[in-house]
């Protein structure tokens, strides 16, 4: 029998029986062929191939050399043998780099490891805003899931990002979260961490023997955070529970992934793609919090559109969305990247420039943004379908925290209080509750 050498690629497209699959399964297949990486296309080809064993389409072989970083496998209907050679698993200073894609074959799931995991595809879980910070509810959901699933062993979700307010948390050692969050291809795991010169500082510290680590990506590779299971004994980690870590950060990459999209469905303007007035509500108390933890300011914009009826006169209601979503997507590309941009309501949006920010700040970014819709054409159709070229022009009414007020409805009557004066003839101007020289001088 002649031996070829395939890729995953091929093992999947034409070896493999995949039809026998089931419809969602044979799904996540032409998902990651269509969509996925090279890391992405092997993961799912070993699926496939164990849900193809437990099915009976085809069946695993001896290895009769006695490697145990090989894989045989045979078609039920057909002659050609498989064989998979398994990336081996690293070994250095008491630390190991265990190859993912052979250890998800392993995570044996039963009905009720199977029923904690669908807890995380609950959409009430990061959907109700009632439940506060929906990231931290589900981050917290995941501990549980991750502790319950490992056997009661301790195992957190550290996100990469926390531009929801969360408290980033330090991870067990830094060196080994950068790895886990870098490499896909490996779960990380020390079975005594007193045996490796790395980690025994952190081991004693924190009363961990056992320590593993697994990425979380998301479908196209990008970085989400990573777990962390930690566990005072020494040896507490076989393949069966660096399988189910494994297994756990796919499900956490999903459920994470589908938390943006449906806080996408709840707290984005449908129209301008701007942030809605729940979420702009949200983050400035996230915002007050911090400004009052660390002694900073930050400054609230109200920005009216100037004219803005006669657009919808003149041209109509389609041509007045057309400007708003210019004007929003011009405040959107004028602000810093932590700064927030909402939809107010009607034809006003509401800025918040992120703490620590300073009078001098305050000025030069509020003048930018108003330059910026100033100098910018937007082109919209009239009701007589001919497209025309005009120009916009805003006024914006700031109010800066705690300096001018320390409540959020003062701040909002503040800054609106500042816009009335910005609106008086010619518009197309800044007002300031008060004027910059007699804000305080602040630092952190």
């Amino acid at each position: 029998m002649k031996r070829k050498a395939i890729g995953f690629r091929e093992l999947l497209e034409r070896l493999l029986p995949v039809e026998q699959l089931s419809p969602a399964e044979r799904t996540r297949v032409r998902r990651a062929l269509t969509h996925g990486s090279n890391n992405q296309i092997e993961q799912a080809a070993f699926v496939a191939l164990d849900r193809l064993e437990q099915l009976g389409a085809i069946r695993r072989l001896p290895v009769t050399d006695g490697n145990s970083d090989r894989m045989r496998f045979q078609s039920a209907h057909a002659l050609d043998v498989i064989t998979i050679e398994l990336p081996p698993t690293i070994h250095q200073d008491g630390i190991d780099l265990h190859p993912r894609v052979a250890l998800l074959s392993r995570a044996l799931t039963g009905s009720e490891q199977v029923r904690r995991l669908m807890r995380l595809d609950d959409p009430l879980v990061f959907s109700d805003p009632r439940r506060g910070n929906a990231r931290a509810g589900l981050i917290e959901l995941l501990d549980q899931t991750g502790s319950e699933l490992m056997g009661g062993t301790s195992v957190r979700f550290l996100p990469r990002l926390t531009d929801d307010g969360l408290a980033e948390e330090a991870p067990f050692d830094a060196v080994l979260a950068l790895k886990a969050r870098s490499d896909p291809r490996f779960i990380i795991a020390c079975d005594d961490t007193a045996q490796s010169r790395q980690l025994q500082d952190a081991g004693l510290q924190r009363q961990a023997r056992s320590v593993a680590l697994a990425g979380v990506f998301s479908e196209d590779g990008e970085s989400l955070g990573h777990l962390e299971a930690l566990a005072p004994e020494a040896q507490a980690f076989g393949a069966q529970e660096r399988a189910m870590l494994a297994l756990l950060a796919d499900s956490c990459a999903f459920s994470w992934e589908r938390s943006t999209r449906i806080e996408k469905l709840v707290f984005i303007d449908p129209m301008t793609g701007a942030f809605n007035r729940s979420y702009f509500d949200r983050q400035m108390l996230n915002e007050m919090a911090r400004a009052e933890r660390e002694r900073t300011s930050f400054a609230l914009c109200i920005v009216d559109i100037d004219n803005f009826k006669n657009v919808n006169t003149t041209y109509g209601y389609e041509a007045g969305n057309r400007v708003l979503e210019h004007v929003a997507r011009t405040l959107q590309t004028g602000v810093r990247p932590f700064d927030t941009v909402a939809r107010w309501g009607g034809e006003e949006f509401a800025v918040l420039l992120t703490g620590p920010v300073q009078g001098d700040g305050v000025v030069t970014i509020c003048e930018r943004l108003r330059g910026l819709v100033e100098r910018q054409k937007v082109t919209v159709e009239a009701l007589d379908r001919r497209s025309h070229e005009i120009s916009v022009t805003v006024s914006m009414g700031v109010a800066v925290f705690p300096d001018d007020q320390s409540e959020p409805q003062d701040l909002f009557n503040a800054a609106n209080t500042a816009l009335l004066r910005a609106k008086l003839p010619p518009k197309n101007r800044v007002a300031y509750y008060r004027p910059p020289e007699q804000w305080k001088a602040r630092s952190r």
